[in-house]
């Protein structure tokens, strides 16, 4: 039994390294998710903006028409608006739902991995810790 003790000590130390490692990794890939579906809504923000102004024009073009002040041209521009409104926000939704996924994804992995390294450091400690690491690599007088 106690031929075992320094491999766990040993294996406890490298599972919990490795598995805090992997949770910081993931952590800091659910925070470029974040950002990343922040900057997407910016985007879709700004778009909009314009959109609402492409209905106003579209609207004050129709309006023009129905005093037959022009062509036919601002009903298919008011119908081409809400066209491209609907593409937009199916394509919106999709990308968000994709974005939020991948969040969610990073964050069990991080939570995941952070159980791991908890394992393996109380596992370290219990099998004697530091000094029976250094005892085991021969790092001791």
């Amino acid at each position: 039994m106690a031929g075992i003790l320094p491999v766990i000590n040993a294996v406890s130390a490298v599972v919990g390294t490795v598995a805090t490692v992997r949770s910081s990794q993931a952590q800091q890939e659910s925070i470029r998710e974040q950002q990343r579906q922040q900057r997407v809504a910016t985007r879709r923000s700004r778009r909009q903006a314009v959109r609402e102004a492409q209905i106003k024009r579209a609207r004050a073009m129709s309006a023009a028409q129905a005093m037959g002040a022009t062509g036919s041209t601002g009903a298919a521009g008011g119908i081409g608006s809400l066209s491209s409104q609907l593409g937009s926000n199916l394509g919106f939704s999709s990308q968000m739902s994709g974005i939020s996924q991948n969040i969610s994804s990073s964050q069990l992995q991080a939570s995941s991995s952070a159980s791991l390294a908890n394992v393996g450091f109380t596992a370290f400690k219990a099998t004697g810790g530091t000094n029976q690491l250094f005892n085991t690599l021969g790092l001791t007088e």
